[in-house]
């Protein structure tokens, strides 16, 4: 790397600075040792099947990154190799699965280089792409499947692609999102390990929701206690296996020993993810068709909420490809779900939906036509 380059690193450790562009005289001149970013590399390739934990958090501290205490960083994020430094994450934070955080581009001859800055306890979305420059400050949050390249201030959502202002949030919904834990560890797990137990056996409820009061900075840090730790590991390694399969018996055998509910005909994509906490509060109908790279989650982490969810889709539906199937999820028969979706509520028979961070009814279906 040339001392030019240096120079404008050095310039980003100012407060004030959050991104800065530079002219290139050669091309490869920000360009480091190759062992270290060999080293990088390989670090973040490691860390993308590792679940949440300090041993996760220690060895991406030593590629660079500024990793708080208790950050929760799930599967599948992608990190800047060249410029990892650029990278901080607060304390109790929740970095969404499948983010992709670049602190560099290179436009033209032109290099920009910009800090990504994650403050403490507030939460990111997954499947989206966070650029240089990026910050997220105190209580606020980004949404799924958005990309960001600028600031968002204090106690704002933002959403989309580009990410924009979404809402300011009340004090009540800051509350909801961000409340720290109460401190009484003992009574809250005694509770939470009582409530999940109904939830999961309890046919009629099809949600469950908790204030996180445990010992650690954010719900999503606890993810370990949500069920037997066994349960969680062989679910995962299953999960794992089955989304490098094609669509085959072996496939769907794989989904069923997760526990999923698979009907009769069901279609599956490369890549389609069934939650590695609880597979098994999916139910899928027959004749489904599931697109490439569709996640079914039946969990989700704010910093003070555990949320658990049983999915359930109907006979005759179709998933479009990259779509997000949020935990407490409902779809009626013969619908169909566009690509690149989020859906997290009930959504009716016959009828087309799509669209982010929430997808919304497209049209109907006429009786007997798509």
């Amino acid at each position: 790397m040339k001392d030019y380059v240096k120079k404008a690193l050095k310039e980003l450790e100012s407060p004030k600075k959050s991104k800065i562009t530079i002219t290139l005289k050669n091309k490869d001149d920000y360009k480091r040792n190759p062992f270290r970013i060999a080293y990088n590399t390989c670090i973040f390739k490691m860390q993308q099947l590792m679940v949440p934990s300090h041993f996760k958090n220690w060895l991406l501290r030593t590629a660079g990154l500024k990793v708080g205490r208790d950050a929760c960083i799930p599967h599948y994020i992608k990190f800047d190799p060249y410029f990892p430094e650029l990278i901080h994450l607060g304390d109790g934070c929740i970095l969404g699965g499948c983010a992709d955080l670049v602190t560099h581009e290179i436009r033209g001859k032109n290099l920009l280089l910009g800090k990504i800055i994650q403050k403490p306890r507030t939460l990111i979305g997954g499947l989206g792409i966070i650029y240089p420059g990026s910050i997220v400050n105190q209580n606020s949050i980004l949404g799924f499947f958005s990309d960001l390249d600028t600031e968002i201030p204090e106690g704002e959502l933002w959403s989309g692609r580009p990410a924009k202002f979404w809402k300011k949030m009340t004090k009540d919904e800051i509350d909801k999102y961000f409340k720290p834990s109460n401190g009484k560890h003992k009574e809250y797990y005694k509770e939470f390990y009582k409530q999940v137990k109904v939830f999961v056996k309890d046919p009629e409820q099809n949600y469950f929701k908790m204030h996180y009061d445990g010992n650690r900075l954010n719900a999503g840090s606890d993810w370990w206690r949500a069920r037997n730790i066994f349960r969680i590991y062989y679910g995962g390694i299953l999960a794992e296996l089955g989304k490098r399969m094609p669509n085959n018996f072996l496939r769907k055998l794989c989904c069923r020993m997760q526990g999923v509910k698979l009907g009769k005909n069901v279609e599956i994509g490369k890549g389609v993810i069934f939650d590695h906490l609880y597979p098994d509060l999916n139910t899928v109908g027959d004749n489904v068709k599931i697109g490439d790279e569709v996640y079914f989650d039946n969990h989700s982490y704010t910093i003070s909420q555990t949320v658990f969810g049983k999915n359930k889709v109907g006979n005759n539906v179709e998933i479009g490809s990259h779509t997000h199937i949020v935990c407490g999820a409902s779809i009626g028969d013969n619908a169909t779900i566009e690509p690149n979706s989020v859906v997290q509520r009930e959504v009716p028979s016959n009828v087309v939906w799509g669209g982010t961070p929430v997808a919304k009814l497209i049209r109907k279906k006429k009786k007997g036509k798509d």
